[in-house]
């Protein structure tokens, strides 16, 4: 999942988890323990986009900025001397878990905002148990989220689109997982436990949906910034 760029963070929080993951892989830091390479311990999203950022103002030095960043690592990775196996494991699940996003699946989508009009946004479709979210890919807070009682019927226009009602919006999904989208919802909603729940679109010779009085309240936490930023010290006991 972090590998993936799918735990959007700072690059500090990201040297971080590297360094706890070569912790639990090698315990204490030695010049002699093996070192995996960079991309399998820093998200290869992130690495590019230090490259790009910086070949824009020098060029040539892309090795540099990857040594860099594996010398943040172990510095890191130093601090976390005597920490066991298990307890490097505990904190960078403790870490990932910051994330408000954290325990979501995360979509590539592609948002149409009507039918025929603006050219489509790609964007992160995050379902969770509490809410439906939108994520600017990479970025830690969501551009909205939906509890599940907003949520008014969903279901697939055809093979490659997604529809969403969310009160009296209609959101539009270019998507290559319909299916895989429409089956995750159905199964938040079915383990909800409300007297009525927003069902996949139908004909509309189908009943008029319920009020949206009856179904589950306070599905919806507010977020808040995830700025958290973890001292790697702070892992000690």
């Amino acid at each position: 999942m972090v590998l993936r760029g799918y735990v959007p963070t700072s690059e500090e929080t990201l040297q971080t988890l590297a360094a706890l993951r070569l912790q639990s892989l090698n315990s204490d830091f030695s010049t002699h323990a093996p070192f995996p390479r960079l991309e399998e311990l820093f998200p290869p999203h992130a690495l590019a986009k230090q490259r790009a950022e910086r070949d824009q103002r020098l060029r040539g030095r892309l090795r540099e900025e990857g040594a860099s960043t594996m010398a943040a690592i172990v510095e890191k990775w130093k601090l976390l001397q005597g920490m066991g196996r298990p307890e490097a494991m505990a904190a960078y699940v403790a870490l990932v878990r910051e994330w408000p996003g954290f325990g979501s699946t995360l979509f590539d989508v592609d948002l149409r905002a009507s039918p025929v009009g603006a050219v489509p946004q790609r964007l992160w479709l995050g379902i969770g148990a509490k809410a439906v979210s939108l994520y600017k890919p990479g970025e830690p807070e969501p551009l909205d989220s939906f509890c599940y009682g907003r949520i008014s019927s969903f279901g697939a226009s055809d093979s490659s689109t997604f529809r969403l009602s969310v009160e009296d919006r209609d959101l539009l999904f270019e998507t290559s997982q319909v299916d895989e989208i429409a089956q995750l919802l159905n199964t938040y909603l079915a383990s909800a436990g409300a007297r009525q729940l927003p069902r996949p679109r139908e004909p509309a010779s189908s009943p008029p949906a319920s009020d949206p009085a009856t179904l589950p309240q306070g599905l919806c936490p507010v977020a808040r910034p995830w700025q958290h930023r973890l001292p790697v010290g702070s892992f000690h006991s």
